[in-house]
């Protein structure tokens, strides 16, 4: 692993706003460079065939502002919720959301109960149309439940109205639910992994920053 402070695709980039869907960026970016070595470690082989072009785009909706900023990259930090083209996992907290609501040329899976950090520079471009604001609440606050947040999902009549769709499945009980919640888990090291390098950066920079001004006030002394 080693600091990489000179890529700067991104930069440009509009700053997301939430409700925005995002294309994944197949090109990950972060202040640490992890080896190829390294990265046969820490990723899954949906990650490795993601950013091998062997797999379909991934998608995101952006959840919160940007909250803060990487000055050697300019890149942010945004909170994201995770969206699939695997529809077929479709559940009570895994809704879809159909073309005409995302502008997409497919269906979405909106896995509510996944929110994450990422950096804005691995994010590619906005995609299709912005999520609502009533959809934008009800789809966190299914998130909220699952999580155990609030005791009863929403209205299922307002998530009807609103052009959700979901499945009687629980995920907290349905095996195959669970095993796909961990497969997406696992891939969404993708967007994580390049936080933690950045804040592992940060700390390092502050030890460093800390002992130059320890050396120079005894030089000074």
């Amino acid at each position: 692993m080693r600091i990489n402070l000179s890529n700067q695709q991104g930069c440009n980039l509009p700053i997301p706003q939430p409700g925005e869907i995002w294309e994944v960026s197949r090109l990950v970016q972060s202040p640490l460079e992890f080896s190829s070595k390294e990265q046969q470690i820490l990723y899954s082989s949906s990650v490795k065939r993601f950013l091998a072009n062997n797999s379909p785009p991934r998608y995101v909706m952006i959840v919160k502002d940007p909250e803060s900023l990487i000055e050697t990259q300019q890149c942010l930090i945004v909170s994201v919720m995770m969206f699939s083209v695997k529809t077929d996992f479709i559940s009570d907290v895994d809704l879809l959301i159909p073309t005409k609501i995302s502008g997409l040329a497919q269906d979405l899976l909106a896995e509510t109960w996944h929110i994450i950090p990422a950096l804005t520079c691995n994010l590619l471009q906005s995609v299709g149309k912005r999520i609502s604001r009533q959809i934008y609440d009800y789809l966190l606050t299914v998130g909220d439940y699952y999580h155990g947040l609030i005791d009863e999902l929403p209205a299922i009549s307002e998530m009807h109205r609103l052009g959700l769709i979901n499945a009687s499945l629980s995920a907290k009980q349905n095996l195959i639910i669970q095993d796909f919640h961990k497969q997406e888990k696992a891939w969404s090291d993708v967007l994580t992994l390049p936080v933690a390098a950045y804040q592992t950066y940060l700390k390092s920079n502050k030890f460093t920053n800390a002992v130059l001004d320890e050396a120079l006030d005894l030089e000074q002394d």
